[in-house]
């Protein structure tokens, strides 16, 4: 099975979100090497997973909505 699911190591939560890549190792390193940066989407940890590995969006709208209100 090439796909893996999510998984944190923190809190065994299953729902992990990409998150945007933050430094100059994130943008253009870590790519190489095929990873990306991942948020779990319970206890907010960041991680580096596999691009292969199934992964939520992140839906920036929804959050600049609550920010408004």
């Amino acid at each position: 099975m090439l796909f893996r699911q999510f998984q944190c190591r923190d809190c065994g939560g299953s729902i992990g979100y990409r998150s945007r890549p933050r430094t100059f190792t994130e943008k253009y390193i870590l790519p190489l090497f095929l990873l990306r940066p991942v948020r779990c989407g319970d206890c907010f940890r960041r991680y580096y997973r596999p691009f292969y590995s199934e992964m939520r969006d992140r839906n920036d709208s929804e959050v600049t909505h609550k920010a408004a209100a």
